[in-house]
């Protein structure tokens, strides 16, 4: 599994205070890719994972491939973002 095209999104909060983070693909294996999940930032910093589409969460995942999701989409934003700086 392999994030793909991990772009960070820079936006204010909403007015519960949610941010969203990121955009990216999961590469699940070389025949399935995942396009256009998000990362979103909880008012208690928590980071939530959603899958594609606009009628909530299309992604069921157990909780430890979301952590793992998680953290190797944040990795790759974050990389990104330095590698824009230099």
């Amino acid at each position: 599994m392999r994030i793909r095209s991990a772009r960070p999104v820079l936006q204010a909060p909403s007015p519960r205070g949610f941010r969203t983070r990121a955009k990216f693909n999961i590469q699940v294996t070389d025949d399935l890719m995942i396009c256009d999940c998000t990362l979103v930032e909880a008012p208690d910093g928590r980071v939530i994972l959603y899958g594609p589409g606009r009628e909530g969460n299309s992604l069921s995942v157990s909780p430890e491939t979301r952590r793992e999701i998680v953290e190797m989409a944040l990795a790759a934003v974050e990389m990104k973002h330095a590698a824009a700086a230099i």
